[in-house]
């Protein structure tokens, strides 16, 4: 059945817009199909089709085809198991990279910095938008994660003798810090 209609349309040669071959139990991807380049909607769901073919995988074959719509759902092309997703490094924009490093001289009493500082209002009215880190303690503009830490009340609260933890809001700098949080800590996304 599959062959009868990829037959129709390889004699339809460029004419050919439209190739249904929906649900045909076919085991590979018709490498003849390449031949037909004016196809505009490829239909190959529903298949046992592992792979591309090597004539349709690259991205320049499906230009050069100018192909609009391919339908390739219901074929085993992609591995369903979970892999582990490494965190990159933390990657800041040059305004967060400035901030930070001003924020953090100031905090060390940098005498050119806190003088530089004065002439410049509106990096000073920038600057004191900024946070701490609840881990390494270090001054940053945009935050990374904000966090719940769970902590133990003071004994000069006046509160309920039932509550035992109370959730407090901290922010993270970065996903450094996120992997050196304590147990106590967690992410809210």
């Amino acid at each position: 059945m599959a062959e009868r209609s990829l037959i129709r349309a390889l004699r339809g040669g460029n004419s050919t817009k439209i190739v249904t071959l929906n649900g045909k139990k076919l085991k590979k991807m018709p490498s003849a199909l390449e031949k037909l380049t004016g196809l505009r909607s490829l239909d190959l769901q529903n298949n046992q089709i592992p792979k591309m073919c090597p004539q349709l995988s690259t991205l320049t074959q499906f230009q050069h085809m100018k192909l609009r719509e391919f339908y390739c759902e219901g074929n085993p092309l992609f591995r369903k198991q979970p892999i582990y997703a490494g965190q990159q490094e933390d990657l800041w924009n040059l305004r967060e990279i400035t901030a930070r490093f001003i924020m953090n001289q100031l905090e060390e009493r940098n005498s050119f910095i806190m003088n530089a500082i004065e002439e410049y209002p509106d990096i000073k009215d920038k600057i004191s938008q900024g946070q701490k880190c609840a881990i390494c303690e270090k001054s940053f503009l945009t935050t990374w994660l904000e966090c719940v830490q769970f902590v133990h009340p003071s004994k000069t609260w006046k509160i309920s003798k039932n509550l035992k933890l109370i959730p407090l809001r901290v922010l993270l700098c970065s996903q450094r810090c996120f992997c050196q949080r304590g147990p106590n800590v967690f992410g809210i996304a």
